[in-house]
C-alpha cells in the first residue's frame, strides 16, 4: 500500500509540473525562437510568450489560450493580405506591440489590426498604425480593450476607412482608455449591447463614436472631438452618456451628440461646447438630459417634432448663437425636472426671493430661432441687424411665449471653470445693463406720454 501511494503522489507531482505555464522568448541572443509563429506552435495553454524588441513580419492566428507580450515595442508588420492578429482562442492577451500592415478591405474583408472572435480576451497597450480597421470583435464577449493607440488611414476619404474598434454582436465589452484617430467611426457598437465605452479620445473620424441597436450601453468620460460628428446614437434604449467632453465637431453634418430613435435615456454632466449642432435628437423619447454645459455652439439643442416627452433639467446654456431651434411642433419637451430649470446666459429675469430660481418663465425659443425651425436657409440672417431688431420687438410686445417655456430658469450657474466663469460674468453684467437700460427708456416714455397727456388737456 505504501508503495502505491508513493508512486501516486509521484505521478501527482510530474502533472503538477507538467501544469505550469512556461516561458518561451522570441527574438534576440539565446531566445528559445527568431520568429513568433513556431512560439505559438510549441506553447501549451497558459504559457506565456515574450517577444523582444524588433521587426517581425508576419501574420498571427491564436487557437490556443496564451500570453504574448512585446518588451521594448517590438513591431508587428502584417503581410498586408488580411487581417495581422486573430484571436480564436478564449482567454488570451495581446499586449506592449505596435502593430502594422493590414490588408486595406479591397476583397471588401474587415481587414484588422487584431481580430477577435472569442470571450474574455485582452488586448491592451499596442499601437496600431495605417491599419484598415484597428480591433473588431465578432459574435464574442466580455473582451477588455484598454490602452491602445489606434491610426488608421486618415488621408483617405471615409468611405474608404474601417473602423478603429468595431463590436458587431459583442454584448458585454469593455473598452477603455483607448487613443483613436483616421478612422470612419472611431468606436463602434453595433448589436452589441451593454457594452462600455470609458475614458477613450477620439478625434479626426467621421463619428467618434457610433451606437446602433445596443441597448444599455455605458458611454462615460470620452473626449469627442475634431470629428464631423461626435457620438451618433441611434436605435438604442437606455444609454447612459455621462461626464463626456464633446467638443469642436464641425464637419458636413457637424453635431457633437445625435440621438436618433432612442428611449428612456439618461444624458448627464456632458461638456458639449464649440459644436456646429451641440444636440439633435430625432425620433425619441422619454430621455432626461440633466447638468450638461452647452457652451459656445452655433445651435445648443436642435429638436424635432419626433422627439417627444424629454425632459432638461439643471443644464447650462451659455453663448451659443442659439439656444434651442425647434423643427416642427413642440412635442411635449419639458424645460425643468423636479422644480428647477436650467440656466441661460440669455436670461433677462430677477430672482427677489433668493431661491435661485428666476421669478419670470424663460422663453427657450427666441423669436429668430421660431423662422429658423420652420425654414432652415433663414439662418444665414441669424447675426443680421434685422434678426437683432426682430428680437428686439419681441421682447417690447410684452406677450409671453405660450409655448417651450421654462418656467423655473437657475438665476446661479453651475461651478464653471474660472475662464468659463469670467465669460458668465461679462454676459450676465452686460444682460443686467440692458435690463437696466430697457426699464429706463420705457420709464422716459411713460414719463413723455403724461407729459404729451397734459399738454393736451390743457
Amino acid at each position: 500500500m505504501l508503495r502505491l501511494l508513493g508512486a501516486l503522489s509521484m505521478t501527482l507531482v510530474a502533472a503538477a509540473a507538467a501544469a505550469e505555464p512556461r516561458t518561451w522568448t522570441v527574438g534576440g541572443a539565446g531566445a528559445d525562437f527568431p520568429l513568433i509563429v513556431p512560439a505559438i506552435a510549441a506553447a501549451l495553454p497558459g504559457d506565456v510568450i515574450v517577444v523582444r524588441a524588433g521587426v517581425y513580419r508576419e501574420d498571427l492566428v491564436l487557437r490556443k489560450r496564451v500570453t504574448i507580450t512585446g518588451e521594448g515595442r517590438p513591431t508587428l508588420f502584417g503581410t498586408g493580405l488580411g487581417t495581422i492578429v486573430t484571436i480564436e482562442a478564449a482567454g488570451c492577451e495581446l499586449s506592449g506591440f505596435a502593430i502594422e500592415g493590414s490588408g486595406t478591405g479591397q476583397t471588401n474583408a474587415m481587414d484588422a489590426g487584431v481580430l477577435v472572435t472569442t470571450n474574455g480576451n485582452r488586448i491592451v497597450d499596442n499601437q496600431l498604425r495605417r491599419v484598415f480597421y484597428g480591433i473588431v470583435v465578432v459574435d464574442a464577449a466580455r473582451n477588455e480593450i484598454a490602452d491602445n493607440e489606434i491610426q488608421g488611414f486618415g488621408d483617405l476619404p471615409f468611405g474608404r476607412r474601417g473602423d478603429g474598434i468595431y463590436l458587431y454582436r459583442a454584448p458585454e465589452n469593455f473598452v477603455a482608455r483607448n487613443r483613436i484617430s483616421g478612422e470612419r467611426d472611431g468606436i463602434y457598437f453595433q448589436y452589441a449591447p451593454r457594452g462600455r465605452a470609458v475614458d477613450n479620445v477620439v478625434s479626426e473620424s467621421r463619428y467618434a463614436l457610433h451606437d446602433m441597436f445596443s441597448d444599455d450601453t455605458v458611454i462615460a468620460r470620452n473626449v469627442f472631438g475634431g470629428s464631423a460628428l461626435g457620438a451618433n446614437i441611434m436605435n438604442s434604449r437606455r444609454i447612459q452618456v455621462e461626464k463626456n467632453r464633446i467638443l469642436h465637431n464641425r464637419g458636413v453634418p457637424g453635431i457633437g451628440l445625435t440621438l436618433k430613435d432612442c428611449d428612456d435615456s439618461i444624458v448627464r454632466e456632458n461638456t458639449i461646447a464649440e459644436n456646429a449642432r451641440g444636440l439633435l435628437v430625432d425620433g425619441s423619447s422619454a430621455n432626461r438630459f440633466v447638468a450638461n454645459t452647452f457652451r459656445g455652439n452655433d445651435t445648443a439643442v436642435t429638436l424635432f417634432s419626433s422627439a417627444e416627452r424629454n425632459a432638461f433639467g439643471a443644464n447650462w446654456f451659455m453663448g451659443n448663437w442659439s439656444d434651442v431651434v425647434l423643427s416642427g411642433r413642440d412635442s411635449g419637451t419639458q424645460w425643468s425636472i423636479d422644480g428647477r430649470g436650467n440656466a441661460w446666459s440669455r436670461y433677462r429675469g430677477f430672482d427677489f426671493d433668493g431661491d435661485g430660481i428666476g421669478d419670470a418663465p424663460h422663453p427657450v425659443l427666441g423669436a429668430f430661432e421660431r423662422i429658423e425651425g420652420t425654414n432652415a436657409a433663414a439662418r444665414i440672417f441669424l447675426q443680421s441687424p434685422a434678426a437683432v431688431g426682430l428680437e428686439l420687438a419681441a421682447r417690447l410686445s410684452g406677450r409671453p411665449a405660450d409655448d417651450a417655456v421654462d418656467d423655473k430658469p437657475l438665476v446661479r450657474a453651475p461651478q464653471l471653470a474660472p475662464a468659463d466663469r469670467r465669460a458668465w460674468m461679462l454676459r450676465f453684467g452686460a444682460a443686467v445693463a440692458f435690463a437696466v437700460s430697457l426699464a429706463a427708456w420705457r420709464r422716459a416714455s411713460s414719463l413723455r406720454g403724461t407729459r404729451t397727456h397734459h399738454a393736451h388737456a390743457h
